[in-house]
């Protein structure tokens, strides 16, 4: 179908690229409606399974990008308005009244049928950001038919005491990654005695985060930039492509900021192009796996995009160059560094997907892509599960490659994400 709201300057598909992304796009949002609560009386109610194979076990991260792809299964006619628009009111109540938080954080892992946090879940910066940029395209979405959705997206975004989790003790001004509670939860190993853990000090997947706190009104216009200044910006380049790249090289920390907001219609305060960064970074990536084709059999079929996710052994956190040391590489790509560059440069991806397509039959079911893809043994490996986050990255991304715009207008024209913008001093592209 096509989008009500196009994309100008997005490349063309090719037609066949094109039907492989609408059948992938649909699956994921599908998957992401399916695999949410969908009582709208139960305090659970919108959330979203971290991986389908571990049900029960939901991620205010997943839940964040389905209320924004649930949004685009309306545009795309895949999804009833109403009731698309009643379960976001409803997620939108479980995640200020049923999900714990600390200081307006919520606990990353949460049960899916009541909003209570998941064992030892930390209360975490990155999962809460993307939970509100989520609620913050709801609320667009929705703002003339539904104001309670804008009234509890508003909240949970007031609510956040950026205060309590920004360090400025240092050199630099940074955010805090997660609290915890206990010397026994997820990440405490790495808690000070206050229970912060770590902080976003270095170029990663948060920069939405600043445009959220930069909208806050208990954050000046200074400390807002002193914020986006305060995470490293190393430069490198492979291949002939340079750009700020974050310590491991995984690609998806490029991509899922682009799923939120249109970095390629404005420079930041130094004049970077986060946009023409993204897709460097990719570029690089694919240079990266070409020239380890004669190590890696995945990168000789074609395939790239190392990233975060499973792999034959568990859980891994796979790299390319630039990185600030050697990138780990186990020969599995995930599909959704795929769709996450299409947008970015459809040229350069359309062959890997078609290999992916051609020669991959057991890398799809109904819910689309397989979330792993490991050509390393003597039978290929395809992940089983799918993952909410690469679900929904994968929406997003890709009906943003079809041409559809209206995630980035409903995030961008929202009064704090606007505020936000001009508080960080973001100009025009």
């Amino acid at each position: 179908m096509t989008p009500s709201h196009s994309a100008p300057g997005v490349a063309d598909l090719p037609d066949d690229i094109r039907v492989l992304t609408e059948t992938e796009v649909d699956a994921s949002i599908r998957w992401l409606w399916h695999h949410a609560t969908a009582d709208l009386d139960s305090p659970g109610c919108g959330l979203v399974l971290d991986r389908d194979d571990l049900p029960g076990v939901a991620t205010v991260a997943a839940t964040g990008f389905a209320l924004a792809a649930w949004c685009v299964g309306v545009e795309r006619g895949i999804l009833d308005r109403v009731a698309v628009r009643d379960r976001v009111a409803a997620t939108l109540r479980t995640l200020e009244e049923s999900v714990p938080q600390r200081g307006g954080f919520l606990a990353h892992f949460v049960d899916a049928g009541t909003g209570e946090r998941q064992g030892r879940s930390e209360y975490s910066t990155i999962d809460t950001t993307l939970a509100l940029c989520g609620a913050v395209v709801a609320a667009s979405f929705f703002a003339g038919d539904a104001p309670e959705i804008a009234v509890r997206a508003d909240r949970l975004l007031e609510r956040i005491d950026w205060d309590w989790i920004i360090n400025d003790s240092g050199e630099k001004t940074v955010v805090r990654m997660a609290w915890v509670g206990g010397r026994d939860d997820d990440y405490a190993d790495g808690a000070d005695d206050a229970g912060f853990v770590s902080a976003w000090s270095m170029t990663a997947e948060q920069l939405p985060m600043y445009l959220l706190a930069a909208g806050h009104p208990a954050v000046s216009n200074d400390r807002a930039r002193d914020l986006w200044r305060g995470f490293d910006k190393p430069v490198g380049s492979y291949g002939g492509h340079e750009c700020v790249h974050e310590p491991a090289g995984t690609l998806f920390t490029y991509h899922f900021p682009l799923a939120f907001y249109p970095f390629q219609r404005v420079r930041d305060l130094d004049g970077r192009d986060w946009w023409a960064n993204a897709r460097a970074a990719s570029l690089a990536s694919k240079a990266w796996c070409a020239d380890q084709s004669d190590r890696w059999k995945t990168f000789a079929a074609g395939l790239w995009g190392p990233a975060a996710g499973l792999g034959p052994d568990g859980y891994v956190v796979n790299g390319a160059r630039p990185a600030l040391r050697e990138p780990h590489a186990d020969g599995t790509v995930p599909p959704v560094s795929l769709f996450g560059a299409l947008p970015l440069a459809p040229d350069e991806v359309a062959p890997a997907l078609r290999a992916l397509r051609d020669d991959h039959p057991g890398a799809w079911n109904r819910w689309g892509a397989t979330d792993g893809v490991n050509l390393e043994g003597d039978e290929p490996w395809y992940a089983e599960p799918r993952y909410g986050l690469n679900k929904g990255a994968t929406a997003l991304l890709g009906a943003a490659a079809l041409g559809s715009t209206l995630v980035w207008d409903a995030f961008s024209q929202h009064p704090w994400i606007a505020r936000g913008a001009h508080a960080l001093g973001f100009t025009p592209a």
